[in-house]
Order: structure tokens, then C-alpha cells, then sequence
């Protein structure tokens, strides 16, 4: 009796366990996915910064009076693409402080955008003419 007993335990941790690891890799797919969302987002930015600055210059270097009604379009892609992203971090965050996320690797890829999207800005301020 006792040895079917253990199995018995020992069959309900392991299906206890497996619901556990079921769970974790959906959250962790979630966030995988809410991750490749960002970058997406991101690349939605730089192509509509892209032709932003080229209206931008070409109004500039024809003389023309810059026209906000053409501009307006692309500026406002960013900032539903800059909203999109920031709603994904929101549910990335949620699943770190249910310590499903390893915050380690989370501030990684952090930092790896953060340099990508700052080192044209830096480039670009030091390239201005004074």
C-alpha cells in the first residue's frame, strides 16, 4: 500500500510540475512575442522618422514653407508606434514581477535598444552645422 501511495504523490507533483512548466512557457512566449512586437515597432519609427527628415529636407533646400498638413501623417505613426511599445513593456514588466522574466536579461535587451535608438541621435547632434 505504501509504495502505490508514493506513486500516487509522486504522479501528482509531476502533473502539478508540468502545469507549472506549461504555464511558464506560455508566459514566456507572451513576452518573446511582446518583444518581437517591439522591435517591429521600433523599425515602424525609423522608416517613418526616415521620411519625415526627407520632406523635412526637401522643403528645407527648395525654400519651401514647411508644411506641418504633410508632416502631421509621420509624426503621427510615431507616436502610435512610441504607445504601442510602451503598452508592451507594461505587460513585459508584469510578467517580471511575477518572476517569470529574468530581470538580468530584460535590463540586457533594454540596453541594447536604448544604444540603438540613442547613437543615431548623438551622431546626429554632432553632426549639426553651428
Amino acid at each position: 500500500m505504501n509504495v502505490n501511495l508514493n506513486f500516487d504523490e509522486l504522479k501528482a507533483a509531476a502533473l502539478e510540475k508540468a502545469g507549472i512548466v506549461a504555464q511558464k512557457a506560455k508566459e514566456l512566449a507572451s513576452v518573446a512575442k511582446a518583444k518581437v512586437s517591439i522591435r517591429l515597432e521600433e523599425e515602424k519609427i525609423r522608416k517613418a522618422q526616415t521620411e519625415l527628415g526627407k520632406l523635412y529636407y526637401r522643403d528645407f533646400a527648395l525654400s519651401e514653407e514647411m508644411d506641418d498638413a504633410e508632416y502631421l501623417p509621420w509624426c503621427d505613426k510615431i507616436t502610435e508606434s512610441e504607445a504601442v511599445i510602451q503598452e508592451l513593456k507594461k505587460v513585459i514588466a508584469e510578467l517580471q514581477s511575477e518572476g517569470v522574466v529574468d530581470d538580468t536579461a530584460e535590463a540586457e535587451d533594454a540596453g541594447e535598444t536604448e544604444e540603438t535608438e540613442e547613437a543615431p541621435a548623438e551622431s546626429a547632434e554632432e553632426q549639426k552645422p553651428e
